[in-house]
């Protein structure tokens, strides 16, 4: 037995007894080794504890900063996305000037290939460091191709004010019905070659010039000269110096005449259905000399159209389809081709 007394200050109150027997005194002991065995382990405990809920917050806020990065990274593809539709517009049009003038096509070409594909942060982040590097080439091929044209340019004025480069027609009053190339014929119903574009659009409406010239042509081609040619009814040919000549066919009305000099911009006809023709639109074709054989071959307008664009522009330029597939055409009257300027 253990007895405890309990005496207190206050000697006018009585003192307290407690007593414990051998059972009170081994459970009392067994708790209190529970207790401390207890908090033993919890004070072993705290520091691993402690470490795995620093870790969980420090993972918690690094996915957290991952993900604004992630979502960072996202937006700036999307970015890098518009500015490669961009510059491939303009690599385009910048590829059709050079085609236009006869420059080495081989400078700088190339669209944008590389495509970004979603895997995780770390492999997004490389795809995109490489696809900011392929922007960078490619703006720089197109500064060179620029720089290629202004010295071109700057060389040959002449030559760029005489190149066929606009619209021969309103750009929102046309439909292309027939483009350059093979074709079936609305009168035979048998396939043969278009040498022009067929551009649809209500009888009157103004036809540009395509660039400086003289007109060669004003008129309609006699029957007994060139039936090919009487097919056309009205038409207005144009010389552009010594390298180019345009076309206009089944005018309605012609407002120049054979040795007039025209701007480019300038209207020259009005658009009509003369001719072998099933409906009002305007027949024009582009024929080109560069090489100063004395034969202007065909070649597609759209190349050379400047200020329109088209839906198949890559295309057209990759195929670049010309007189090199087909060669036989009809030959042009003298009266269209005129005399070559003096040099």
């Amino acid at each position: 037995m253990i007895e405890i007394q309990i005496v207190p200050s206050d000697i006018r109150r009585s003192v307290r007894y407690v007593f414990f027997d051998r059972r009170r005194v081994a459970f009392g002991v067994v708790a209190l080794s529970i207790v401390l065995a207890a908090l033993i382990g919890s004070m072993a405990a705290a520091p691993t504890v402690i470490r795995r809920v620093y870790k969980e917050n420090v993972i918690g806020i690094e996915r957290h900063e991952r993900e604004i990065e992630h979502a960072r990274l996202r937006e700036n593809v999307t970015q890098m996305s518009s500015l490669e539709k961009n510059l491939e517009e303009h690599r385009i049009r910048v590829a059709k000037l050079m085609t236009v003038y006869g420059l080495d096509r081989s400078l700088g070409q190339g669209g944008f290939s590389f495509s970004l594909h979603t895997r995780n942060a770390e492999q997004d982040l490389d795809d995109a460091r490489l696809r900011e590097s392929s922007l960078r080439a490619a703006v720089s091929r197109l500064q060179q191709q620029l720089d290629l044209i202004a010295n071109y340019e700057a060389a040959n004025s002449d030559l760029v004010r005489h190149t066929p480069s606009i619209l021969p027609i309103p750009a929102d009053q046309f439909v292309l019905t027939s483009p350059f190339g093979m074709r079936i014929s609305p009168f035979t119903h048998a396939s043969d070659f278009h040498k022009g574009l067929d551009l649809s659009a209500p009888t009157g409406t103004a036809i540009f010039a395509a660039a400086d010239g003289v007109v060669s042509f004003a008129g309609h081609v006699p029957l007994n000269q060139s039936v090919p040619w009487w097919r056309f009814g009205n038409v207005v040919v144009i010389r552009h110096s010594d390298h180019f000549l345009t076309i206009y066919g089944h005018c309605d009305t012609v407002e120049v005449h054979t040795g007039q000099e025209v701007k480019q911009g300038q209207t020259i006809a009005k658009v009509g259905s003369t001719g072998w023709s099933t409906n009002s639109h305007l027949h024009y074709e582009i024929r080109n000399d560069l090489e100063n054989g004395g034969t202007f071959v065909p070649v597609d307008p759209r190349i050379y159209i400047l200020n329109y664009q088209w839906s198949n522009e890559a295309a057209l330029l990759m195929r670049l389809r010309t007189t090199k597939d087909y060669k036989d055409f009809d030959p042009l009257p003298s009266v269209f081709v005129g005399k070559r300027r003096a040099s």
